[in-house]
C-alpha cells in the first residue's frame, strides 16, 4: 500500500498501535480520516508477523473487576486473630476498662490471655513477644512455636481492639 504522508502530520500519522477513534488526540485531528486506513493496513502486517490471529482486544482484561469486594475489617488481621477478636467482642469482658481499673480481664478465661493479662499488669516495663511465649512456653507447657504464634497473637488482637500500645514490637497497657 503506497501512501502518501500528508505535509505536516502528526508522528503518529498511520501508526499500528497508537490510532485510536475513541481517544482525546485522535477524535479532534484532522488528519484522522486519512490515518484510520493506514492504521488498520499497518496493524494487519504487524499481526501476521507475530502471528495474532483475529482482531484481539486493545484492552487488557482486568483479573480484579470479577472480585467481589473484601471486607476492609477483614483484612487488617489474620484470621485467627480475627477469630480472638470477634471471641472478645462476644465475651463483652471490657478489656480496656478492666485493664485500666488495675484488673485481669482475662482472669476466668483462656489460660494464654489470662497470663497476658497478668503479665501485662504487673510488669512495669513493656512486654514484648519473646517474653510472652517464654511465659506461655513455662507455664502450659507448650512447644515454643506454639507459645510464638499464641504470643504473635495475643499481641496482634490487644493491639487491634486499643487495649494495649504497640511501639516496636513492644507492648504497654494503654493509659487514660
Amino acid at each position: 500500500m503506497n501512501v502518501i504522508i500528508p505535509p505536516f502530520a502528526p508522528g503518529c500519522f498511520g501508526s499500528a498501535l497508537a490510532f485510536d477513534d475513541q481517544a482525546p488526540v485522535c477524535s479532534v485531528c484532522k488528519f484522522a480520516e486519512s490515518c484510520r486506513p493506514l492504521h488498520e493496513h499497518n496493524l494487519q502486517i504487524l499481526r501476521d508477523r507475530v502471528g495474532v490471529k483475529g482482531k484481539g482486544s486493545k484492552k487488557a482484561k482486568n483479573p480484579l473487576v470479577d472480585r467481589p469486594p473484601a471486607d476492609p475489617a477483614k483484612l487488617t488481621v489474620p484470621k485467627k486473630v480475627q477469630e480472638l477478636v470477634d471471641k472478645l467482642d462476644k465475651s463483652n469482658l471490657r478489656v480496656t476498662e478492666s485493664f485500666t481499673k488495675g484488673v485481669n480481664p482475662f482472669a476466668s478465661s483462656s489460660s494464654f490471655l489470662k497470663i497476658a493479662g497478668h503479665l501485662l499488669l504487673k510488669l512495669r516495663q513493656p512486654l514484648d513477644r519473646q517474653t510472652l511465649a517464654y511465659a506461655f512456653t513455662s507455664k502450659l507447657g507448650w512447644t515454643e512455636g506454639t507459645a510464638d504464634s499464641h504470643a504473635r497473637m495475643t499481641i496482634q488482637a490487644l493491639t487491634h481492639i486499643g487495649a494495649v500500645v504497640n511501639i516496636d514490637g513492644l507492648i504497654s497497657l494503654r493509659r487514660g
